[in-house]
């Protein structure tokens, strides 16, 4: 059974992943920052089915909590990693906050990139792997006044598509996944931004997806994957 890494999981796509994955059996781990929100949520995906449901509360930028979510991987099973975790903050960009600008890459392309390093060894000593990045429409298509994200969104579809090329022949298989418009606490409550929510995709409709990508047997690999509402890009 594979073992999978969940980050940015108390809330949105990532704990819905985490729910769908615990019904399917799969062993887990679970980070984010809320503690409370993450414990609650491990004690779910135990009662629905996980065969574990580790919660290790903290920021994925901080060079002490890497090591110990890599040190719970050591079981038996394909080693995984759902890099989920994200913030947005829209607006134009010469009226950019510099602490929110470098909060957002930080967040969505250092991030991934840390928790990468910190797993990749595990994944090239077994000889095999999987890395799934939640990325974003913003990478691909143009947003204004969403510069900051969609660079750091691009950014890390960019690292995804390099480290696959770089640990294919090790077996080491990695997927991007583009979502567009997803109803998640990313767009801060009923502020009026961004497009009608009832319009969006729910995080279950991304969390499927990923669920969809992890279940592939490791004879192909999945390389990128645009998920989009009904209407399309909104």
């Amino acid at each position: 059974m594979k073992q999978v890494l969940i980050t940015g999981a108390s809330s949105g796509i990532g704990a819905e992943t985490a729910i769908l994955l615990a019904e399917h059996g799969y062993e887990l781990v679970l980070t984010a920052r809320r503690d409370h929100l993450l414990r609650e949520l491990a004690l779910k995906c135990e009662e629905l089915g996980a065969l574990r449901a580790d919660a290790i509360a903290g920021d994925i930028l901080d060079v002490a909590v890497n090591p110990r979510l890599a040190d719970l991987l050591k079981g038996e099973g394909e080693i995984v990693l759902v890099n989920n975790a994200g913030v947005a903050e829209g607006g134009g960009y010469a009226e950019s906050d510099w602490t929110g600008i470098e909060k957002q890459m930080a967040t969505n392309l250092l991030g991934p990139m840390a928790v990468t390093r910190a797993v990749l060894p595990s994944m090239l000593a077994a000889g095999r792997g999987l890395i799934v990045n939640v990325a974003s429409i913003a990478a691909r298509t143009v947003f204004p006044g969403s510069a900051v994200y969609s660079a750091s969104k691009a950014g890390l579809v960019q690292f995804g598509a390099c480290i696959r090329e770089e640990y294919r022949r090790h077996g080491i298989r990695v997927t991007n996944i583009l979502p567009g418009a997803t109803d998640t606490p990313i767009w801060g409550g009923d502020t009026g931004q961004g497009p009608p929510r009832q319009k969006m995709l729910r995080a279950r409709a991304v969390a499927d997806a990923i669920a969809w990508v992890v279940a592939q047997h490791p004879d192909r690999v999945v390389e990128e994957m645009t998920v989009t509402p009904p209407d399309g890009v909104l």
